[in-house]
């Protein structure tokens, strides 16, 4: 065998010890992280799920709350990720759609079927009445021309609840980014 032989078998057998090494790695990588942080998924309790580049994302101390979620820029715009809160999915749809005042024409819905989950959405326009959850005889607090996206998101055993809530022009700039969240939400 040559010198020249030599250094080619040689060659090749770094290559491949160095392919070897590099999946071994990657697949250790993958075994103890997870493919959460390949996909830029972030997790919260026993779900993950994918961020718009614009939105920030806060874990929220209150009751069945899990996440707060808002616009970089601040703008009037907040959404709220829910886990556990009572009633079904058209129980809560419903509940939304009475904190606003609007035509039943105004209303989209739409109910999806996945493989692994069951998603509600709905999407709404009008005059908001903020609800006052600790003195609910207060005067209403109304904003006009807002908008909101809401969805349940259903599994075998749980259920999440994702409600967006801000001025019309807000609300359908972030409708696709809503929609990549809230499809993105999976279970761990």
């Amino acid at each position: 065998m040559s010198k020249q032989e030599w250094y080619l078998i040689m060659i090749n057998r770094l290559i491949i010890f160095l392919v070897i090494f590099f999946f071994s790695v990657f697949i250790s990588f993958i075994a103890v992280n997870g493919t959460n942080e390949i996909y830029g998924k972030k997790e919260v309790q026993n779900i993950t799920y994918k961020l718009p580049d614009s939105w920030i994302a806060n874990i929220s101390d209150k009751q069945f709350r899990l996440l707060e979620l808002s616009l970089i820029d601040g703008s009037d715009f907040n959404v709220v990720l829910f886990a556990n809160i009572q009633g079904t999915a058209d129980q809560n749809i419903d509940r939304w759609i009475n904190q606003f005042q609007i035509e039943d024409s105004n209303i989209e819905t739409i109910k999806d079927t996945l493989s692994s989950k069951y998603i509600s959405t709905v999407e709404l326009y009008g005059t908001y009445e903020v609800p006052n959850m600790v003195n609910r005889n207060a005067p209403k607090e109304l904003r006009q021309e807002y908008g909101l996206l809401g969805a349940v998101i259903e599994f075998g055993n749980s259920i999440y609840f994702v409600k967006a809530v801000g001025r019309n022009d807000l609300i359908k700039a972030n409708k696709s980014n809503f929609n990549d969240f809230i499809y993105s939400i999976s279970l761990k």
